[in-house]
C-alpha cells in the first residue's frame, strides 16, 4: 500500500479556498485534474509502498510525536507552481505565515520515522496544498493570479494523519488510516 503523512486543515478554510478555485477553473483553459476539496491536505512525508507492519510502525511513530501545532494557524499567501509559474505542471497554494511551524513538524516526523527504518526525504520540504495537476502541457499562470492579494487565507491545523493512497483511473483516492486530533 502507498502511504503518506499529512496535516489537515479546518473546513471553514477549505470553503474559502474552494471559492478561489472556482475563479481559477473559470479562467484557466487547459486540461487540469483538479484536486477535490475532500482530498486537500499538506503532505509532511511521502512514504511510498509499505507493508502492514510498516504501517503499524508509522502509527506508533505518529503517537510518539509531540503534535503541538494543533489549533495553530497557517496562512496560504499566494498561488505557486511546480516547477514554476511560467511552466506550471502542478498548481498549489504556498504557505506564508506558519511555514516554519510546518517545517519544524516535518523535521520531527522525519526524525521519528527514521527510528523505524524509513529514509529521510532527499528533496527540500516545501509546505503546500495542491490544487491541480496538468494532464498534458505546462501552463503559464496569469498575472492576475500571481498577485499577493489573490490568496490570503488563514487555516487552522486540525490534525496530522496517516493516509493510504489508492491510484484509480479518475485520480488518487486518499483513505485516512490513523489521525491525531
Amino acid at each position: 500500500m502507498r502511504l503518506f503523512i499529512a496535516v489537515n486543515i479546518n473546513s471553514r478554510s477549505k470553503k474559502l479556498i474552494e471559492n478561489k478555485v472556482k475563479l481559477l477553473k473559470d479562467k484557466i483553459n487547459i486540461d487540469l485534474k483538479w484536486t477535490e476539496r475532500e482530498q486537500w491536505h499538506l503532505t509532511l512525508k511521502f512514504i511510498g509502498e509499505a507493508s502492514v507492519e510498516q504501517k503499524e510502525d508509522l502509527i506508533t511513530a505518529l503517537k510518539n510525536i509531540n503534535f503541538k501545532e494543533k489549533r495553530e494557524y497557517i496562512q496560504f499567501a499566494h498561488l505557486d507552481a511546480f516547477p514554476n509559474l511560467n511552466t506550471a505542471k502542478v498548481i498549489y497554494l504556498a504557505v506564508g505565515q506558519g511555514k516554519s511551524l510546518l517545517e519544524a513538524l516535518h523535521e520531527r516526523v522525519e526524525a521519528e520515522v527514521l527510528k523505524y527504518g524509513f529514509e529521510n526525504d532527499q528533496r527540500a520540504y516545501i509546505p503546500h496544498l495542491t490544487l491541480g495537476r496538468s494532464r498534458s502541457e505546462a501552463l503559464k499562470i496569469k498575472k492576475e493570479f500571481r498577485q499577493k492579494h489573490f490568496i490570503n487565507i488563514y487555516a487552522q491545523i486540525e490534525s496530522i494523519s496517516l493516509y493510504k493512497s489508492e491510484l484509480k483511473a479518475e485520480g488518487p483516492e486518499y483513505i485516512e488510516l490513523f489521525s491525531i486530533k
